[in-house]
């Protein structure tokens, strides 16, 4: 028996505005009540009766958008987005094997997988760009490992499929730019795994794809989510897909994305297997240079302050660190198990910073040493500095999310850590504030 999930019921809802959408088969409760006969509209009139009801298959199942999307589109996005993005064209011009774009050529897909990805594509334009860029760059990837054809197919379809969990979420908390407190991240951190349940009992996806689909957020080191898998828990599938994910991410964010390609994927060591880390920057490198965009030159100020910070807080934890190490000792199992592992990626953070070489600036020359770079030099700068204060926000998150697993005690312990870095900070912005000149 299966619940419907009002979340994705209401983007169902939503699409049925605009789309005709019908059940598949009779869709019964699972006290033997027919709710819905096969053929039966599903939209705003089916919706409390879908939610006050146990089903005996998943909706999802049951459904088709008639019309839907047709996989015989997904060539044109997939030229549309190789024109569109340099490093894109660049990935996907230096492999070997088979054309990605002909891996998305006459593509089949279950009714219901095709339906899935309609009611995902219907939230917003760029939502079916982003799939098929995934895709696209899965097929990349996959190609250079020389798979077979099924498995090419597989890796194309958990790209197009990999962001389905989103729609059981609340969408207050995917909004472009919105800040989301730790508890709230938790939720959005589930997409992967809602998704893979999904995936897995869909005819057309099965286990294969629902196993890549679950691990395309984590990462070697373990400090992906949601389930912070090592690399002995991740298959190559599962990492051209993150990799991939991470690459499209970066493409659809801002300026500068091979540049920033490059950085992030070599920066903390650890992250990701070596053998993509030399794809992603030979793709780099035989992506055309873009034209200058005629953007204002970097606020040196603001770097050198944002540079500062980063300082500031690895400086600390190091300290931290060296402080409660005697005392690790006597920590409970998990407990000295995430913090031991959190000190090794803030080491890697910290090594990787270092390696700017701006962790040897006095803090009164940083603007000075910053303003007599030249402009690609302050660029990668920036790109680093970016690169790395994510990973601690990161960093953070997954402490708050992981130790809620533990006692209220340790859960407490880690809290504290975490407040007294933060409230370091606050004190170092202080003191920088009232010694700068009026």
């Amino acid at each position: 028996m299966t619940d419907v999930n009002p979340h994705y019921l209401d983007h169902v809802v939503n699409l049925s505005e605009t789309s005709d959408i019908e059940a598949s088969e009779d869709i019964v409760s699972g006290t033997g009540v027919k709710l819905l006969a096969k053929g039966a509209r599903i939209d705003a009139r089916a919706r409390e009766r879908l939610l006050r009801f146990r089903l005996t298959k998943p909706l999802e199942n049951m459904m088709r958008v008639v019309d839907g999307i047709d996989p015989s589109s997904f060539q044109a996005i997939a030229e549309e987005l190789l024109d569109k993005h340099a490093l894109l064209g660049g990935i996907c011009s230096t492999g070997r094997g088979q054309s990605p774009v002909s891996a998305l050529k006459e593509l089949a897909l279950s009714t219901n997988l095709q339906s899935l990805l309609s009611v995902y594509a219907a939230q917003a334009p760029h939502k079916l760009e982003h799939a098929v860029g995934v895709a696209l760059l899965s097929a990349a990837l996959g190609s250079d490992l020389s798979v077979n054809p099924a498995d090419s197919k597989t890796l194309v379809i958990a790209g197009l499929a990999h962001d389905v969990g989103e729609l059981y979420i609340d969408p207050a908390f995917l909004g472009r730019g919105v800040r989301l407190a730790p508890t709230q991240w938790k939720h959005v951190t589930t997409h992967p795994i809602v998704g893979s349940h999904v995936l897995g009992a869909m005819p057309g996806a099965g286990a294969r794809i629902a196993s890549i689909v679950m691990v395309h957020h984590e990462r070697l080191d373990g400090f992906g989510y949601p389930q912070g898998s090592r690399a002995t828990g991740l298959t190559m599938a599962g990492q051209i897909l993150a990799v991939a994910e991470m690459l499209m991410g970066l493409m659809e964010s801002g300026t500068h994305p091979a540049e920033r390609a490059a950085v992030a994927m070599k920066l903390v060591p650890g992250e990701f297997h070596r053998r993509f880390i030399d794809r992603v920057t030979q793709g780099a490198r035989a992506a055309p240079s873009p034209a200058s965009d005629g953007g204002s030159a970097p606020d040196i100020a603001a770097l050198a302050g944002k540079i500062a910070g980063l300082a500031t807080a690895i400086f600390h934890v190091r300290q931290l660190r060296a402080r409660i190490e005697p005392d690790m000792a006597r920590f409970a199992e998990p407990l000295f198990s995430l913090v031991s592992h959190a000190f090794a990626r803030l080491e890697r953070i910290g090594i990787a910073f270092s390696s700017t070489g701006l962790d040897l600036c006095a803090e009164n020359r940083l603007e000075a040493t910053l303003a007599a770079m030249s402009g690609p030099e302050l660029v990668e700068v920036g790109i680093v500095q970016r690169e790395l204060q994510w990973r601690l926000n990161e960093l953070e998150r997954q402490l708050m999310i992981r130790s809620e697993l533990f006692s209220p005690g340790e859960a407490r312990r880690v809290k504290d850590y975490i407040d007294e870095t933060k409230q370091s900070l606050v004190t170092a912005a202080m003191t920088a504030t009232a010694l700068t000149p009026s």
